[in-house]
């Protein structure tokens, strides 16, 4: 086994809308999904801490609740942004 000190903290550069979009992924998407429920007890923590830190990161960047239709226009255009950051999968 290695010696990792998986405490550690590491980062990720992520752009505002690319953050956005993960977010209403984690959020929205699969919340409540039979996806969600196959996962272990310690799979679920993970993904709901992602969830967390993701909701945190948009906050500081002073995105929160917007009326409906000014927060659907926001969540669409960060679809549309994440079309252009590159994929190692599909490159």
């Amino acid at each position: 086994m290695s010696n990792q000190n998986l405490a550690s903290e590491s980062s990720l550069k992520l752009s505002v809308g690319h953050l956005l979009a993960v977010w209403d992924v984690l959020s929205n998407k699969l919340s409540g999904t039979l996806f969600m429920d196959s996962l272990s007890e310690d799979e679920k923590r993970a993904v709901w801490a992602l969830q967390d830190l993701c909701e945190r990161a948009l906050l500081e960047r002073g995105i929160s609740s917007l009326p409906a239709p000014e927060w659907e226009a926001l969540v669409d255009a960060a679809k549309k942004h994440v079309r252009d950051i590159p994929v190692d999968f599909l490159d």
